[in-house]
């Protein structure tokens, strides 16, 4: 008697399992590749030995070229993860779309604030290297107003960051992951 019973909900039980499992290979791939470019751009940004902290290496030894090679390098680096999250398939996730959407604008204005050291290191070059008293003043100046310029981007980007949040809690939600 109990074997008639439990054997169809055991069977229920593992089809449901299955096709559970297969409907979120895609929300469990995209979350994924959020993680991973997640990890790759700390470890370009804060990681010891990320491109960040080669680029302030450069700077506090006033190699403007290299820092600037090594800005360089970021932006590739940025944009390949830019790429890589637009190329990941959403089609038929819940909040898929939402969740890939954020984190490209996310990763798009992290980008923007990282590059945006180029304009601060022309003027450092012009302030460490000038040879007139008004062109070292001119890019004094100049730092000033990028730095205001700067702060903006930073608002932009925390707003962004929390956008970004709650999209993946709601994808997270939506699609029982985690």
């Amino acid at each position: 008697m109990i074997r008639k019973i439990f054997s169809p909900v055991l069977f229920a039980a593992l089809i449901l399992t299955v096709f559970y499992s297969c409907s979120n290979k895609k929300a469990t791939g995209l979350n994924e590749v959020l993680a991973k470019k997640e990890s790759q751009v700390k470890a370009m940004l804060i990681g010891e030995k990320g491109l960040e902290s080669v680029k302030l290496n450069y700077l506090i030894a006033h190699d403007y070229a290299k820092a600037l090679n090594t800005i360089d390098k970021e932006e590739a680096a940025f944009n390949t993860v830019i790429k890589d999250i637009e190329k990941t398939d959403t089609e038929g996730v819940k909040k898929g779309k939402e969740v890939q959407q954020a984190a490209i604008e996310y990763y798009a204005l992290l980008k923007e604030l990282f590059l945006f050291s180029r304009k601060e290191i022309e003027q450092e070059k012009l302030m460490r290297y000038g040879k007139e008293a008004q062109e070292i003043r001119a890019a004094q100046d100049q730092m000033l107003e990028l730095g205001r310029e700067k702060q903006k981007l930073y608002q932009k980007v925390f707003k962004a960051d929390e956008k970004f949040f709650y999209a993946q809690k709601q994808f997270e939600a939506e699609n029982n992951i985690k």
